[in-house]
Formats: structure tokens, C-alpha cells, sequence
């Protein structure tokens, strides 16, 4: 299937031709190399959604937002999250928050509950969190997590592809949970594992519990291996 001119509309792509992830699976559009290299840690929050294109959500604490917003400077990726089960997205009360990051081998993962989101995510040391110590913002996990970006209004190819993804893990029982832009929307569906920061994309139904169970034993698949965020691709 041929590339579009890059001046063809949106809405031309995703009805003739099926949505950049279909372009690029047609093409075989190399995965190497193409997971971000700036991203030395991460702060995902949840947030049952709507979540919009770009920015985010209005009803987040304005603390909340102004942290999420400043984190990048500090090579910290900011994400929503959410359950894969729609019923299990509380629309307020607590939140689950993750922070991990660390050079690889020496990797970490923490996780708080919170019910003043604005209060305590304020507290986080942006700067002393890319510089890869523990924060000790919450409690220190020994296992893994998946985050799948579903996030359709950003691309709609996220919510296609990524959407079943993540359903299918957590059918299985798998500590998956969806996330906004990951980015390389083109591989969707895309997942990251974390701490590691391990990157997987172009997975599908058939693929993703394989993958996603090495990933959970510190593992990583060839055919669909993106990268590790944090590394120079240099």
C-alpha cells in the first residue's frame, strides 16, 4: 500500500487508507531506534478520561497540571492512565500515581494512592527525579507495569489498535493499564513497560500477551522491540 503525499487531509488517510499504523505496517516501517531518548523517568497519573488531543483535563487540581505540564523540561514523561475496565474508572476519590525511573540495572518503581492529587504530586522533586534516585513519593514495587496508549483522540489508530490490546491483557489478568501518547502512533498498538522504559509496538491480540509476559520478566521481543526511553539513539 503506497504512503499518502503528506499534504493529504487527516480524514483522507483514515477512510482510504486505513490510518498511519496501517501505512506503516503495509510499508514494514522499521521499529528500531524509535523509542524516545529523553525520557530518563516517568510520573503517570491516573485519570478515568475523557483526556483530550493535546494538554490536559480541565478537572485535574491546577497543582496537578502544573506539574505535569513543567515535566518534560526535566526529561521526566508525564501520562494519564486508566483501567482497561470502564467500570473501574472512578470518576474522583483516590488516585493511583507511579513514578519510576533509575539508569538501566538499577531501575525503580514506585506507587502512591492519593486523595489530594494537587497536594501531593506537587511535592515531587522534578529535577532529583530525572537525576534517577528514588523519590520515595510511594510504596516501592519489585514487579512491572504495562501502559498501552489508547489514546484516540490524539490518534485515532491508538484507540483501534491499542484498545484491544489492552482489554485482552487485563482479561488475563495482566497489571495493564491504558495510557495517553506514548508516541510513534504509526507502530500502534505501542506499550511500554516500566521501570524499564522498554518499548514494544505494532502489537495486536495475538501478539501482545506473548510479549507482554516477557516484558514482565525484564525481556523484550525482536520483532516488535521499539527501544528503551532514555537512551541516546546516537
Amino acid at each position: 500500500m503506497p504512503k499518502p503525499p503528506k499534504d493529504l487531509p487527516v480524514s483522507v488517510c483514515e477512510s482510504a487508507l486505513g490510518g498511519c499504523a496501517a501505512l506503516c505496517r503495509a510499508a514494514r516501517e522499521p521499529l528500531g531506534d524509535t523509542a524516545p531518548p529523553r525520557a530518563k523517568a516517568w510520573l503517570a497519573v491516573e485519570h478515568p478520561g475523557p483526556w483530550p488531543a493535546f494538554g490536559w483535563p480541565q478537572d485535574l487540581p491546577a497543582a496537578a497540571i502544573e506539574v505535569l505540564t513543567a515535566a518534560p523540561a526535566y526529561s521526566v514523561r508525564p501520562q494519564l492512565i486508566r483501567r482497561p475496565d470502564r467500570e473501574g474508572r472512578a470518576p474522583a476519590g483516590d488516585r493511583v500515581v507511579f513514578v519510576a525511573g533509575g539508569p538501566p540495572g538499577a531501575r525503580w518503581l514506585e506507587r502512591r494512592v492519593t486523595g489530594d492529587l494537587g497536594r501531593d504530586i506537587g511535592k515531587l522533586d522534578l529535577a532529583a527525579l530525572a537525576d534517577g534516585g528514588p523519590p520515595g513519593f510511594g510504596t516501592p514495587l519489585r514487579d512491572r507495569i504495562l501502559l498501552v496508549c489508547t489514546h484516540g483522540k490524539r490518534d485515532v489508530c491508538c484507540a483501534r489498535y491499542g484498545g484491544p490490546v489492552a482489554r485482552e491483557l487485563a482479561a488475563r489478568g495482566l497489571p495493564v493499564w491504558e495510557t495517553t501518547h506514548l508516541g510513534g502512533d504509526q507502530f500502534a498498538a505501542n506499550m511500554v513497560c516500566l521501570p524499564d522504559g522498554t518499548y514494544h509496538g505494532r502489537l495486536d491480540r495475538a501478539s501482545a500477551a506473548e510479549v507482554a509476559l516477557g516484558c514482565l520478566r525484564g525481556e523484550v521481543s525482536a520483532a516488535h522491540f521499539r527501544g528503551r526511553a532514555g537512551v541516546s539513539r546516537t
